[in-house]
């Protein structure tokens, strides 16, 4: 467990720099996630207090965060105690993992109260806690009743630390006891010593100095290289002291394998250094953090389309039913055909005629209603048949309509599994609005998520190429186009619009035409595919039908190409 008492400390004298910022609204992703957007110094940061057991994260970010439209009760509280409020600072409890946030915000009678966030960083054990200026709860992450064996953790009860555990704290042992309790605990490892005898020390720290003293963090501890490790164990103190600190991840490959406070030197994998701990912890659990953010944001869009499209193609089941039904149209005419060249031979009362059918050259019998006269009869099949025509053509019209809208909502799902951030996800919300899939009255007096820009890179020979992001950038960027770009699309399939911008009237090179077939193909349903085709043609052969969905569009004249779907070259070029 990295997130020690030790780290902590250090967590806690960073984002004190943020000291005196005003909190100007309040989100909360989940249980133990928590967004306070700050402003102070003129600058705007995103304070995320996330104390889930995989993903702890303390840290001022500039990234943009996941905003629920529906805030849970315990935001409501969080905003009614804070927002608008000072953040004084954050304090560590000393040896514990815990930092208390410290917070002035007006009460409701307008009255300055002072308000705490203990963000408590325990893995399984973590907890978010809002207390009042007399350090009452007023709401827990995770809640323990008054029959909990430990202490009890529920709105309107005392705020009480964790119980003290029978360790010492870094601070308050002297060299000479130091070495006596190493003499005394002779034979187990060294990491182990401090992990089982100080407070605030997690095994990587632990394995770090018993490493940096000995070359191994197995080496047992007793009297005789006992004065090896106190060398670093008061470097580290010192360090705690002074506030140097370095913040610094170790990887394997992608993965975070370890983080800490100080040089992780017992690893020989990639070791990165950053500039601030709020960088390291939203770099090392960042993504992990905003996939989950991201995952719970885009339920309720992901729920609204596959509604819609499960109707869709409901209707679609019906009408096709209904077509074929009308497919017995000609049979009434014909069957009207028949009463009428026979009609001087009918008479009333009769319930079936026999004639010929001259157009395929066999003889029909046709029912009669002998409540009905001859001639009213044909007319009857003749209304069915009139009533079938004008059916099978409203019908084939609403089918092509009801295919175009599941093709569309089919590719707004590929773009909702494709996003990679909050942005992205508002805009596809707020197409889904303008769409009348999603009510967005409610939503009209908030403020508007700045909207994501289409992907844009530099193809290796140094030419401009736009990805679209979704259904309503795919139309402006296909839209907004000059006419003699080029226009890159998937064959057959959902994806992104490419636009390849050429220099002047030059014609692009193969590489320049290879990798914007490449990135059309990978930003697809059929990404990572091998063999995939891909459509291309001058913006000028393409064509917007009226009424058709966003990101629709026709083109006769084309050339077509076969290429892997994966990221070219280029990928790294982003603009």
């Amino acid at each position: 467990m990295a997130f020690d008492g030790l780290f902590c400390a250090a967590v806690a004298k960073e984002l004190n720099n943020w000291a005196g910022a005003r909190v100007e609204k309040i989100h909360q992703s989940s249980q133990t996630c928590f967004y306070l957007q700050l402003y102070g110094n003129g600058q705007r940061g995103n304070f995320v207090i996330s104390a889930s057991a995989s993903r702890p994260i303390l840290a001022i970010t500039a990234d943009a965060v996941a905003r629920p439209d529906t805030p849970t009760p315990t935001c409501m509280l969080y905003r009614k105690h804070l927002q608008n409020g000072k953040f004084i600072g954050a304090e560590w409890v000393e040896n514990e993992r815990i930092i208390r946030f410290v917070f002035d915000a007006a009460d409701e009678m307008g009255y300055i109260k002072r308000k705490h966030i203990y963000a408590e960083m325990m893995g399984k054990y973590s907890n978010v806690i809002l207390t009042d200026d007399k350090d009452k709860i007023l709401s827990a992450s995770s809640v323990s009743d008054i029959t909990s064996g430990v202490r009890a953790v529920m709105a309107g009860m005392p705020y009480e630390f964790p119980p003290k555990q029978d360790k010492i704290s870094v601070f308050d042992v002297s060299d000479t006891d130091f070495i006596a309790l190493a003499k005394e605990k002779a034979g187990i490892t060294a990491s182990d010593f401090l992990l089982r005898t100080f407070l605030g020390f997690s095994p990587v720290v632990a394995r770090e100095l018993a490493f940096r003293a000995f070359g191994d963090s197995d080496t047992p501890i007793d009297g005789g290289n006992a004065s090896k490790l106190l060398s670093q164990f008061n470097w580290l103190k010192q360090a705690l002291i002074k506030g140097e600190f370095v913040p610094n991840a170790v990887f394997n490959g992608d993965d975070g394998v370890e983080y800490s406070f100080i040089p992780l030197t017992q690893y020989r994998q990639d070791i990165k250094e950053y500039e601030s701990f709020s960088h390291l912890l939203t770099d090392y659990f960042g993504k992990k953090e905003e996939a989950v953010n991201i995952s719970g944001y885009s339920k309720e869009i992901l729920r609204t389309v596959n509604t819609h499209l499960s109707r869709g193609k409901k209707k679609l089941a019906l009408l096709n039913e209904e077509l074929l039904d009308c497919a017995a149209m000609e049979d009434m005419r014909i069957k009207g055909d028949v009463v009428t060249a026979n009609i001087y031979r009918i008479k009333q009362g009769d319930s079936s005629v026999t004639g010929m059918d001259y157009e395929n050259g066999i003889e029909v019998t046709v029912s009669l209603d002998i409540a009905l006269s001859p001639a009213k009869n044909a007319q009857k099949y003749y209304k069915k048949y009139a009533k079938m025509k004008r059916a099978s053509v409203v019908l084939a019209q609403q089918i092509e309509k009801t295919k175009a809208e599941c093709d569309y909502l089919e590719s707004v799902l590929l773009f909702i599994d494709r996003a990679a951030s909050p942005q992205e996800l508002a805009e596809i919300k707020t197409e889904l609005a303008e769409g009348g899939y999603i009510n967005g009255k409610s939503n009209a007096k908030k403020k508007k998520t700045p909207a994501a820009k289409p992907l844009a890179f530099t193809t290796t020979d140094g030419l401009l190429v736009r990805v679209g992001r979704n259904n309503k950038q795919n139309d402006q960027l296909t839209g907004n186009a000059d006419r003699n770009e080029l226009w890159f699309h998937i064959k057959g399939f959902h994806g992104s619009h490419v636009i390849l911008t050429p220099n002047g009237n030059e014609e692009p090179t193969d590489r320049d035409y290879n990798e914007a077939l490449m990135l059309a193909a990978y930003y697809s349903e059929k990404r990572g595919s091998a063999n995939v085709e891909v459509d291309y043609t001058r913006v000028r052969n393409l064509k917007k039908p009226a009424g058709s969905p966003l990101g629709f569009v026709t083109y006769e004249k084309y050339y077509s190409a076969v290429v892997d779907a994966v990221l070219p070259p280029c990928a790294q070029n982003k603009v």
